[in-house]
């Protein structure tokens, strides 16, 4: 071996890298939930009013987000927390107008004159069956592309709407936008082979009530 090496060596030992441990997150106490309560609730809130038309609903709603995140907070830790309890309020908002929605449908055709009922059966079954289809399908996708498809059909939102509710650049929302409505394509293919030219229209879905 060269001298000099061996000196150099002898000065500089090798010193041997242990493998470095995950950092865990901190626990969140009650003190850090009021802290993102009173961060975050004024917007969580705003977010969801603008999808269910309501304030006291979208008051619930986010309660009953900021329990999720107290019972069950994301492994990941603080740093996810805000587009979490984002994706979460709009979720449950978004289930919050569908249900309003099925029920004043389900009042409207109890009120409903008999012989207009009549009438429009065969057109409100063919409705149903048509959102039963893409509902089924929506639930097959990941929980982010159906939470953007719904944004953008059910409530009309315009992009820069969906970016203030998700959080991100309204150049991320279309391109997101566009990959569900691939991902959600292939869903009601599978769901229906047998019918000729299957798609998407959010026209179709809205007038199927969900819009």
């Amino acid at each position: 071996m060269n001298p000099r090496r061996a000196c150099l060596a002898d000065e500089f030992p090798t010193v041997e890298s242990s493998p470095r441990r995950p950092q865990v997150p901190e626990p969140l106490t009650e003190s850090k939930l009021r802290e993102w309560m009173e961060r975050m609730g004024p917007a969580l809130i705003g977010i969801s009013t603008s999808i269910c038309r309501s304030r006291a609903r979208a008051e619930e709603i986010v309660q009953e987000a900021f329990l999720r995140l107290w019972r069950k907070p994301p492994d990941q830790g603080e740093p996810v927390y805000p587009s979490w309890l984002r994706t979460v309020v709009a979720n449950l908002s978004i289930n919050a107008l569908k249900s309003n929605r099925r029920m004043r449908l389900t009042l409207d055709e109890t009120a409903e004159p008999a012989s207009d009922h009549r009438v429009r059966a065969a057109d409100r079954t063919a409705a149903r069956e048509d959102l039963d289809r893409v509902e089924r399908a929506l639930e097959r996708l990941d929980p982010a592309k159906r939470t953007i498809i719904m944004l953008r059909a059910q409530d009309e939102m315009a992009y820069e709407e969906i970016a203030k509710v998700l959080g991100v650049p309204v150049g991320t929302v279309m391109s997101r936008l566009s990959r569900a409505r691939i991902a959600l394509q292939r869903e009601l293919e599978v769901l229906d082979r047998e019918e000729s030219g299957a798609s998407f229209d959010i026209r179709r879905y809205r007038a199927a009530g969900g819009a």
